[in-house]
């Protein structure tokens, strides 16, 4: 499971490279696009690298003009990373769902168990 800021950061990487599997992104570009307050260059390059290292894409450093740029290439993982975050959000809504019914259940035995005793 991502945390926060590596989902973020997983969501913009997905929503530039979702056409073309390798893209060129810049880290100022990265740093806008995931939207993260406070997140710094070194920040995101630990956070690249964690997702790289958990499979989700391929990543190679270049230089573009003196700039650090990264050459992203989307993996299997990465490219099923949309379809996985939303099977996790249906998951945790059938969790609710199954917590607040059974909540409900519980209410209703008590209910009843108090007007039989």
């Amino acid at each position: 499971m991502l945390s926060k800021i590596e989902n973020k950061v997983m969501h913009a990487v997905y929503g530039v490279c979702y056409e073309k599997a390798t893209q060129l992104i810049s880290p100022v570009d990265l740093i806008r696009l995931s939207g993260v307050v406070g997140l710094t260059q070194s920040k995101l390059e630990r956070v690249m690298e964690d997702l790289s290292s958990d499979g989700y894409f391929d990543l190679i450093y270049s230089d573009r003009r003196g700039e650090r740029i990264y050459c992203v290439t989307l993996t299997d993982k990465g490219k099923g990373y949309n379809r996985e975050k939303r099977a996790q959000q249906r998951y945790i809504l059938m969790r609710l769902c199954l917590t607040v019914g059974l909540a409900i259940l519980s209410f209703i035995i008590g209910l009843i168990l108090k007007a039989i005793f």
